[in-house]
């Protein structure tokens, strides 16, 4: 992987700076494209990083303009974009029946909508270098409907569920037109791992209940290692990946609601 450039979305904090982290060590300049730009900096002088081996620009993936001036800029900056990981996502956990057009509108634009902006405005510069690693970051929940009473109902997640299966199809829709050009398209559906967003929007009760719940849940019975879920989605930016698309990988120490 070493002199490679990979886009991470959401790079800033959580699941995408483990990502970013994992894909610098590997030898890749990593561009980590984030709204929160204290998140940038913060993680950019986490990896002591000095423009050599990651960059950081604030981008808001839920514009189509500004994603196509992105990935326009880093083309032009670096010759060439190896690799994307669609990551940056958020949640607004609501019943399902008191759900509007706020609870709704901004998952469905990010966790989905923005993938696919992100996806189009990188694949044109894959075509044209015919080669190319787009990794998708789904979620257990784009899989099954296991119970959410974080918001008070069993279905309070269901636009962030639908947004995530959603990301799962449009894995298999990119994979299946971009191969031809050596692009390989895969998904990962994390189950539970603790990052900044798992108290994001609970008490601190509700996030004491939603550890056990997840936990009991796996197989493994313990939370994800941020590095484990990051060591999956090295292999899929790797060469030894170069045959494997169209996939969705479930990094969820066995979740028996979906066994």
């Amino acid at each position: 992987m070493d002199k490679k450039v990979a886009i991470v979305t959401g790079g800033g904090s959580g699941i995408g700076q483990a990502i970013s982290e994992r894909l610098i060590r590997n030898g890749m300049h990593v561009v980590i494209a984030d709204i929160n730009q204290a998140n940038i900096d913060a993680t950019l002088a986490k990896f002591n990083a000095d423009g050599e081996n990651a960059t950081g620009y604030r981008l808001d993936i839920t514009q189509r303009d500004a994603v196509l001036a992105f990935a326009a800029s880093v083309n032009e900056k670096f010759g060439h974009i190896d690799v994307l990981i669609n990551n940056a996502g958020i949640t607004r956990y609501t019943p399902f029946y008191e759900a509007d057009d706020s609870a709704w509108d901004p998952v469905v634009n990010l966790d989905l909508k923005a993938v696919f902006y992100c996806s189009q405005a990188v694949a044109r510069y894959m075509v044209a270098q015919k080669g190319g690693k787009i990794v998708n970051i789904s979620s257990s929940l784009g899989t099954g409907t296991s119970p959410h009473h974080t918001a008070g109902s069993p279905g309070g997640s269901a636009a962030y569920a639908s947004a995530k299966a959603g990301v799962i199809q449009l894995t298999k829709t990119l994979a299946r037109e971009l191969g031809p050009d050596n692009i390989n398209v895969n998904c990962i559906a994390p189950g539970f791992f603790l990052t900044p967003m798992t108290g994001a929007t609970r008490s601190p009760e509700q996030v004491a209940d939603h550890i056990r719940a997840r936990t009991e849940m796996a197989v493994l019975k313990r939370p994800g290692n941020l590095k484990e879920l990051a060591g999956v989605v090295s292999f899929l930016c790797s060469e030894d990946s170069d045959f494997v698309t169209g996939h969705t990988i479930h990094v969820d120490g066995g979740r028996s609601d979906r066994m």
